[in-house]
């Protein structure tokens, strides 16, 4: 294979990217790394202009035959994502019939190959209509949007801090500034302001409802467009939060699920600048590599938890290189990112053992937070831990019981106070379900004792939050309580049974057996129950010597 004369060739597949000591003006700009090459491999991929400004450089002669790498720099593995980041990036985009004339083309004519695109994909016999979507001017005011914004980055805002404040409000001035012309940020917008709403501790915006189906119209849409943008999965995950915190499980799965699709289609899982090719035709390049990836790892956290909890496949993306997001004063979005990363030794694909399961739970109480939303998430994966140990082990320490028991309580008092500030956020009533599940479930005396105060904690928040979802988990709760109850006493009453005096004969000769064969404390025990005695001293009965098992006993005969 020749090079090209005045130029190094580009990295071989594998190989460590060496340093530019030059990137080119349209790199520089849009922030990404340049490899150096005239024109360099970012610029080729995406159909800029490639440029160096004071320094030109010679260009590649159009005759040249070298076939450049496809792959141009070593990919970093991304914490947390394990075995995902290494897959073979150059399987896939071989794999790829759309990628394949791009990659001819640059073989034969490096300076103007085709671009990545279906070529002959289908007969492409119809087009796809326009469609008119809802002005969301027309749903709500400028005046009523800024306020809503105001709670949606008040509440939502600082676990899930995906939307750049400055950037959002900026939005919101210069839509109202053209009501009349419709703007592809306005899923964003809808989905912000529906959040607000819901989220306000009022009764709500009178078109919230519009709201969410003018997202949704436009999301459903813009879903199979040619160019899916990258705040339409923004608007995906706004989507997702708002169905979790309103809707079926189904519902909010299939919303997360979408945008992590969207994600992959926008190029969002890799690292910003090492985008493969195969996303050429649909990769949204001109984002803040920041915002990217908070989308992509906050997207992550909803879709892994929400399959975990439904007992649903997750979406797995091929190829993610997407670096964890950097933390910043007034989120917590890494706190949350940092949570996620220990559940996802939980995924249904590992084998844990319970010495394993422990050591998530471990490392999951040394997490210290602040905001109620997070003690809630801690909570619950607590609780998730102890129904894998149910199936891996078959039994669970009293401290580990113990344990759970702390993190649960405490979720169930971080969920009376979010309720009392009438914040909706899911697990204020999953926690304190499940919760009671659990400590019927574990069935000892710890923990039934805590189940009165749970109970009245739920019916606190169900005060706060009088819906018939609510009604009918406080009543579905009730009812398991009344059956465990049901269940202790057919229990005693089957050891009443067992133990009542019919009559004195069976307690005399018990006595009278029990002296006969030398075992004076039985007798003892008949005496009492004859006598009615209540005070009976368990100690001395559990410390007595029992002659059982003695040479001296049964005329010195030895069984075994």
């Amino acid at each position: 294979m020749s090079s090209t004369p005045g130029r190094s060739t580009r990295s071989p597949l594998g190989s460590t990217r060496r340093r530019t000591k030059n990137a080119c003006e349209t790199c520089k700009v849009r922030k990404r790394k340049c490899d150096g090459h005239e024109p360099c491999t970012f610029c080729l991929r995406y159909e800029f202009e490639c440029s160096y400004g004071a320094q030109p450089r010679k260009k590649r002669s159009s005759s040249s035959t070298t076939r450049p790498s496809v792959r141009l720099r070593e990919r970093p593995s991304s914490p947390g994502l394990g075995t995902r980041a290494d897959v073979n990036q150059q399987q896939m985009e071989a794999n790829s019939g759309t990628a394949f004339p791009h990659l001819l083309g640059k073989s034969l004519n490096p300076q103007n190959p085709p671009k990545v695109y279906g070529f002959s994909w289908n007969l492409g016999l119809r087009d796809e209509p326009a469609q008119n979507f809802t002005n969301i001017a027309s749903l709500i005011s400028k005046e009523e949007m800024e306020d809503l914004v105001g709670h949606y980055l008040e509440r939502i805002h600082p676990m899930y801090a995906v939307l750049n404040p400055d950037i959002l409000q900026k939005k919101v001035a210069s839509r109202w500034g053209d009501s009349a012309t419709l703007d592809s940020y306005d899923p964003v917008l809808c989905g912000v302001a529906a959040l607000g709403s819901l989220y306000s501790g009022h009764q709500g915006h009178r078109n919230e409802g519009a709201l969410v189906q003018c997202a949704k119209e436009i999301l459903e849409t813009t879903c199979i467009m040619n160019k899916p943008l990258l705040h339409h999965a923004t608007a995906w995950l706004l989507r997702t939060i708002y169905l979790r915190s309103t809707n079926c499980p189904h519902a909010s799965w299939m919303a997360s699920c979408s945008t992590m699709h969207i994600i992959e289609a926008a190029g969002a899982h890799q690292d910003p600048g090492m985008v493969s090719l195969v996303y050429s035709d649909t990769a949204d390049v001109g984002v803040d590599e920041e915002s990217q990836r908070r989308l992509f790892w906050v997207a992550t956290v909803l879709n892994a938890w929400i399959s975990y909890e439904y007992g649903r496949s997750r979406v797995i993306l091929r190829g993610v290189s997407c670096k964890p997001p950097l933390p910043q004063a007034g989120d917590f979005t890494a706190d949350l990112i940092s949570l996620f990363q220990i559940s996802e030794r939980l995924d249904p694909e590992q084998t844990n053992r319970p010495s394993d399961l422990e050591d998530i739970l471990a490392r999951v109480e040394r997490l210290r937070f602040t905001h109620d939303a997070l003690i809630l998430s801690q909570s619950n994966l607590a609780l998730t831990i102890y129904r894998r140990l149910r199936v891996a082990a078959s039994s669970i320490s009293n401290d580990v019981i113990g344990r759970i028991i702390r993190l649960g309580t405490e979720g169930i008092a971080a969920a009376v106070r979010m309720a009392e500030k009438r914040c909706p956020w899911w697990h204020v009533a999953n926690v304190p379900f499940q919760f009671l599940c659990i400590l019927l479930a574990i069935d000892s005396r710890e923990s039934l004792s805590h189940v009165g105060h749970a109970m009245r904690s739920f019916k606190t928040i169900g005060m706060h939050f009088s819906t018939p979802t609510v009604y009918t988990a406080i009543d579905t709760i009730d009812s398991l309580i009344k059956l465990s109850q049901r269940k202790k006493e057919r229990e005693i009453s089957l050891l009443k049974d067992s133990v009542q005096d019919q009559n004195a004969a069976p307690a005399e000769q018990s006595a009278t057996s029990a002296q006969a064969y030398g075992t004076p404390w039985l007798g003892e025990i008949a005496d009492a129950n004859a006598l009615g005695n209540s005070d009976w001293d368990w100690d001395a009965f559990l410390n007595a010597e029992i002659p059982l098992f003695d040479d001296a006993g049964y005329g010195g005969q030895r069984y075994g």
